[in-house]
Formats: C-alpha cells, sequence, structure tokens
C-alpha cells in the first residue's frame, strides 16, 4: 500500500466518522484492509468493535509488543469545507483518529511484506477513546484475554508542536480526569406558591461554589489538578412556574488517579451534606472516567532511541498535559508508553471544527512504530 492509498484511505476514513461505541462500519473498513494483508491472528468484535491482529515472528517463545489505534470520531459539527469532509452532520474526525488508524494499517501493509524477526507485533485498533470506555471494555472481553504485550505504545498527533516532533514524558503523561452528574428532583409548583414546591435552586448554588471555592489544596498540589463547573440546568424560561428538577455537571482533573479519588470524595460528601437539607432526592454518578496515563520508563527510552534513528527532533515534557487519554487503562494489563507527534505549530487545534489531520504524519508515524519493533 502506497503512500498515496494511504492517504486516500484515510480521507475516506475522515469521510465517514462514527461515534464512541457506534464504530461499527469504521471497525468493517479496518477488517477488510487488516484482511488483505492476512495476519496470523484476527480478532473481531472486542468489547464492541474492537480489533486486534497479530503478525508472527515465528521465532520460540517471542516477545510481543503492541501499537493501538482509536476507532471513533467526536461530535463536532465539521465546518472544513474539504472535499472529504464528514458526511455525518454533527460528527466528525476532529481527533485525528482517523489518521491514527491509518498509521497502523501502514504497518499492516509492511508487516504483510516482511515478518517482524524476534518478536509478535499485535495491532490494536480500539472502540470508544473518547469517552474513556472503551479501552476497559477490550478489557473486560474474555477474547483479549490472549493479548499479552510486553510493552503497548501509541501516538497521538499534537497541534501546536512542530511537524513530525515526538513528545514524551516518563511517568504521567495525560491527566487522570472523570466528568461528575448530579441530578436534584425536587417538585415543581406554580410560581405564586413556592411553599407548595421544593425547588434545588439553593442546594446547586451551593455545590457551584463549594466546587470553586473549598478546593484550593487540592489545586495548589499541580498545576494539572483543576475542578470545573461544565453546566447547569434547572427549569425552562416560564416566569409562573417554581422548579423541582436541577443538574449540574462539573469535570474533575489531577494528575494522579489517587488525588482524583479523593477529590471525588470530597465532592461526594458536599452532595450528601445537602441531601440532609433537601427533601427530595439527589443521585451522584460518573461519567466518563479516564485512569491517568502513566509511561513506562524503558518504554520511554525506546521511543526517544527510534526518534534519534529516524533523524526526528525530541521534546521532553517536564508536565503531563491537562487532557486525558483511555490508553491508560491498559497500564492496568502491561506496560504503556504514550507520544505526542507534533502536527505543526500552526495547525488547527484538537476537537476544533477546523481540525483535519496532518497526512506528513503518516510516514513519520509508521517509521516509528517500525522502529520501536526493530
Amino acid at each position: 500500500m502506497s503512500e498515496i492509498d494511504l492517504i486516500k484511505l484515510r480521507k475516506e476514513l475522515h469521510h465517514n466518522p462514527e461515534l464512541s461505541g457506534q464504530e461499527s462500519e469504521t471497525a468493517k473498513k479496518i477488517i477488510k484492509e487488516l484482511k488483505k494483508c492476512k495476519p496470523d491472528k484476527l480478532l473481531t468484535q472486542i468489547g464492541g468493535s474492537g480489533i486486534a491482529a497479530k503478525f508472527s515472528s515465528g521465532t520460540d517463545s517471542p516477545g510481543s509488543i503492541l501499537f493501538r489505534a482509536e476507532l471513533d470520531a467526536i461530535a463536532v459539527r465539521e465546518e472544513t469545507d474539504l472535499k472529504y469532509s464528514s458526511k455525518n452532520r454533527g460528527v466528525m474526525h476532529g481527533c485525528g483518529h482517523d489518521g491514527h488508524m491509518t498509521i497502523l494499517l501502514g504497518v499492516a501493509k509492511k508487516l504483510s511484506e516482511q515478518k517482524p524477526v524476534n518478536k509478535d507485533v499485535w495491532l490494536l485498533f480500539q472502540p470508544a477513546e473518547e469517552t474513556g470506555e472503551g479501552a476497559q471494555w477490550m478489557l473486560d472481553d474474555e477474547k483479549f484475554d490472549v493479548v499479552q504485550p510486553d510493552m503497548a505504545y501509541a501516538l497521538h498527533n499534537l497541534p501546536g508542536y512542530p511537524e513530525n516532533q515526538i513528545v514524551v514524558k516518563s511517568g504521567v503523561f495525560a491527566a487522570a480526569s472523570t466528568g461528575v452528574q448530579v441530578k436534584f428532583k425536587g417538585k415543581s409548583s406554580h410560581a405564586a406558591y413556592p411553599e407548595q414546591g421544593m425547588n434545588p435552586a439553593r442546594q446547586i448554588s451551593e455545590l457551584v461554589q463549594f466546587a470553586d471555592a473549598e478546593f484550593g489544596s487540592f489545586k495548589s498540589k499541580s498545576s494539572i489538578n483543576k475542578i470545573v463547573t461544565t453546566y447547569i440546568n434547572l427549569g425552562e424560561r416560564a416566569f409562573g412556574i417554581n422548579p423541582g428538577e436541577g443538574e449540574v455537571g462539573f469535570t474533575i482533573r489531577s494528575s494522579s488517579d489517587e488525588e482524583l479519588d479523593i477529590a471525588v470524595k470530597k465532592l461526594r460528601e458536599k452532595v450528601q451534606l445537602l441531601q440532609e437539607q433537601f427533601n427530595g432526592e439527589i443521585s451522584f454518578d460518573l461519567v466518563e472516567p479516564f485512569a491517568a496515563t502513566v509511561n513506562d520508563s524503558k518504554g520511554v527510552e525506546n521511543v526517544i532511541t527510534a526518534a534519534e534513528k529516524c533523524g526526528l527532533s525530541i521534546n521532553q515534557l517536564d508536565k503531563p498535559f491537562p487532557w486525558s487519554e483511555d490508553f491508560g487503562a491498559f497500564g492496568e494489563k502491561f506496560p504503556i508508553t504514550l507520544f505526542g507527534l507534533g502536527s505543526g505549530e500552526a495547525h488547527p487545534p484538537l476537537h476544533s471544527e477546523m481540525y483535519d489531520f496532518n497526512d506528513k504524519l503518516i510516514k513519520t508515524g509508521g517509521e516509528m512504530f517500525l522502529e520501536l519493533i526493530d
């Protein structure tokens, strides 16, 4: 598969995005391309739409290595006016997963032409990365039990960094995070008789102020530690109704899973106190939780060595990214290393309506993975 063919495939994937947990057609395209490469083992429908292809070295008791890409797109309306822009209104590949998939398919083609020499290679295509669910879905599926690499790698394109620059960091590379959804169910009434209802406005206001004011020590521990009120819903634009239901959402981010758990516990305890003051019902739920992505030190060394052999510039970070990546969940089962690949300093940002993957990264990403195999 030539570089031109890979770019054509990438644009086809971009044109047909699917949301997290709905990647069935995307998975069919990936499976079709993988079958052309004749892997020694092809596992499908792992944790939903997940795929794993194994290329064996044929040696006795070989080691193994894994590379991961993501299948899903995001819920953003594309405004690029590209010929291959999303045909699915309100859904687009605004994070570059179309490019990441293409890079792995390019690696599959190379491995079909020349088998790996001293280790087996797994190529993994993960569903629902954007919601922080897909990695766990795969881990919970017994079909995934045979996938036991000695080391796993993934890359993510990074707008704002020089094109083809390798961005690495030992330890925590991307933050742990979770959404928190707090729902209040009271009782509505006529606005002329508010005493007949149960309006949660005061409790919602107190919770938002608590989140803003009482997390000073949490935030001071790291520049990554943050709590943000992301939405507030209460009633409708109706002046004769005393609303009885409301909802508020928060996002909590931290440089460690342990600190995140402490912050969640603190918010939960406040909600429990509010419940004692509110005669209605309050629910507390975690939504889209992400474990911290903690890089293996040896894996980082290997990435740096591979980048040097590829003649690429290297940027070693001193602090993690505040965004989260579902790749971190795989660290429960095997060592992982996530690194960045610069898309260009002026490239439109991730999750932007104007974003499109930089196709110049397809060759670089493939060369990095192949070098890591060697």
